[in-house]
């Protein structure tokens, strides 16, 4: 009997790509590390804190962190799982879902930690060819002759640094969704912080979705070895139980801790890279075999050995006729562009990345009739003779934790059951904390008679705003919605247009609740955010992500009849949202 398994025998470890010669000082523009290094703030605190480091205890703060990262991305307890690099947490999802034998399927060109993983367990590799672009084709004939049982998809991909839009990836995922048996996808953002968008707003609409984070680059900490996934709890539960203990070391820790503390200029630093990529791809034109959304690009033929002459380290691609090098910061861009016989352009100024979040009852559409036909028809359904009127329908939308027409039902149906309706009008500000566990448990029961409701009144919802309007501000736009997913698509089918959105399809993303607010931060990547709302909830929304992610600039944007009541000092207030796009439109740029 061998000591080592025979299908390990031939293995062959990881080969670092070539680094400095000694004696050398080489430009690392071969491993796509963090243009800059940490701020010189973030490094002191962080020595600091190491200087009274317990080195003879186990590390005991993951759970913290984690508990850190779930407030700031908006997700569910229990949907995030922080780890000792991007590669490890791939190596536990392999080893979680893919038994010996089965398939597993990824780009070609791709990362080349794929198929040395998929030689590890044992899993049968199947490489997609994406050339050196990102078609979805051929994944589309995958899944539908043979779907195997994980798809690992990098995006933006490496080496190429193709990229797709969350629109333009969305018939892949729905198509993997539909599979009789469908296949965990799961989608590596490594480079996330360098593409137009994340692909943030698709992990609570796939139940078979995991995103795979890396702070490497977001945080420049590719030496403190740290990632995270998020994905559905009953998902990344199994994937935690699997996790070593105490894997992930003290130090490391520490250090994350301390980059998140220091988050905003670590973006600032990732935020100047795709300026900077687009300006060196222009310099060396046609020698761009492939458009990049990361932070290096794509060469054909390789120029390693030019690079290597001027003291640049590359990556050299032989089975693609092809190299790849990093961005780095704006000093190696002009060495990189001068070294291939081109010219660097200057900088260009770069304003904040700014979103507009847009809540859609009161603010985009006028929905308040439709629903209060249907909430009034649900309650003489539940409720016979309620002495209820489109006033307090009102009433509940200014009570925090009510923005939700199903709720609103059972709200009043539990204080119908006391006599107490008459109690709405001196809750604002405090609620129904006394009834919650009675609400909860009669809101199935009035989401049915309410969904009876909308199929059997009329909806004159109309149209407050249109997409040219919008448009015509500059800025990136959104949802947020207290409707649920088919009360949104009515509502988009209101409008004639659709925007990117976040529905109330689970508690986390409940207003007052911040998750959909910080999903749209990540998303889109902003630095500036404003929310425009007609509510408590929306209001409370603002001011909770606020708290979480105080490295960005949010104001709440109270509109309609009731924006004095809900706005406070520092918020914007106008009667509608077609009368705030003229305020801001004169904002400064």
């Amino acid at each position: 009997m061998p000591l080592i398994r025979p299908e390990f025998q031939q293995l062959r470890g990881y080969v670092r790509p070539q680094g400095e010669a000694r004696g050398q000082a080489m430009a690392r523009l071969h491993l796509n590390e963090a243009a800059k290094g940490w701020p010189d703030s973030a490094r002191q605190a962080l020595l600091a804190r190491l200087g009274s480091q317990c080195f003879q205890n186990y590390p005991e703060r993951q759970e913290e962190l984690t508990h850190r990262l779930v407030q700031s991305l908006g997700a569910p307890e229990g949907g995030v799982l922080l780890g000792p690099s991007s590669g490890a947490l791939l190596d536990l999802v392999v080893l979680a879902g893919v038994a010996p034998g089965e398939a597993a399927a990824f780009p070609e060109p791709g990362f080349s930690l794929y198929p040395a993983l998929a030689a590890r367990h044992g899993v049968r590799p199947v490489p997609v060819a994406v050339g050196d672009g990102w078609t979805l084709e051929p994944w589309l004939e995958l899944l539908e002759q043979a779907p195997p049982r994980q798809l690992w998809i990098t995006l933006p991909n490496n080496p190429t640094g193709a990229w797709l839009s969350p629109g333009e990836l969305e018939p892949l995922l729905q198509a993997a969704l539909r599979c009789p048996d469908p296949p965990l996808v799961v989608l590596d953002e490594a480079y996330a912080e360098f593409a137009p968008l994340t692909h943030r707003l698709a992990v609570d609409r796939y139940p078979n979705l995991i995103l795979l984070r890396t702070f490497s680059k977001a945080l420049a900490s590719a030496g403190w070895r740290l990632g995270y996934l998020i994905g559905a709890p009953e998902l990344i539960a199994p994937l935690a139980a699997l996790q070593l203990p105490f894997s992930i070391p003290a130090p490391a820790l520490e250090a994350l801790d301390v980059a998140l503390d220091f988050k905003a200029a670590f973006a600032r630093q990732a935020r100047e890279v795709p300026e900077r990529r687009e300006r060196l791809a222009a310099a060396l034109g046609a020698r761009v075999a492939a458009r990049s959304a990361a932070n290096f690009l794509f060469l054909r033929p390789d120029p390693g050995p030019e690079l290597k002459a001027a003291g640049i380290l590359s990556r050299a691609l032989p089975e693609l006729g092809a190299g790849r090098v990093t961005v780095g910061t704006e000093a190696e861009a002009r060495r990189t562009a001068e070294a291939l016989g081109a010219g660097l352009a200057e900088p260009q100024p770069r304003g904040p990345r700014r979103l507009l979040a847009l809540d859609m009852d009161g603010v985009l559409v006028d929905g308040d009739p439709g629903f209060m036909n249907a909430v009034a028809k649900a309650l003489a359904e539940l409720v016979p003779g309620l002495p209820w009127m489109d006033a307090h329908y009102l009433g509940f939308k200014q009570v925090a934790g009510f923005n939700n027409d199903y709720r609103v039902c059972a709200a009043a149906v539990a204080l119908a059951e006391r006599g107490e309706l008459d109690r709405l009008w001196t809750a604002q500000g405090t609620g129904f904390p006394d009834l919650e566990e009675r609400i909860q448990a009669l809101e199935p029961g009035c989401a049915e008679a309410v969904v009876r409701a909308y199929k059997s009144v009329p909806v004159p919802d109309t149209p407050l705003v249109t997409l040219a309007e919008l448009e015509a501000l500059g800025w990136d736009l959104a949802v947020l919605t207290g409707r649920n997913d088919e009360e949104m698509e009515s509502g988009f089918q209101v409008l004639g247009f659709r925007l990117p959105a976040v529905a109330d399809r689970a508690p986390h993303l409940r207003k007052p609740q911040p998750g959909g607010l910080l999903q749209l931060a990540d998303a889109f990547q902003a630095e500036e955010i404003v929310f425009v709302g007609d509510t408590r909830d929306d209001a409370m929304a603002l001011r909770l992500a606020r708290e979480a992610r105080p490295d960005l600039v949010w104001t709440f944007a109270a509109v309609g009849p009731q924006r004095d009541a809900i706005a406070r000092e520092g918020d914007l207030r106008a009667p509608s949202l077609r009368a705030l796009l003229s305020v801001l439109k004169g904002a400064p740029k």
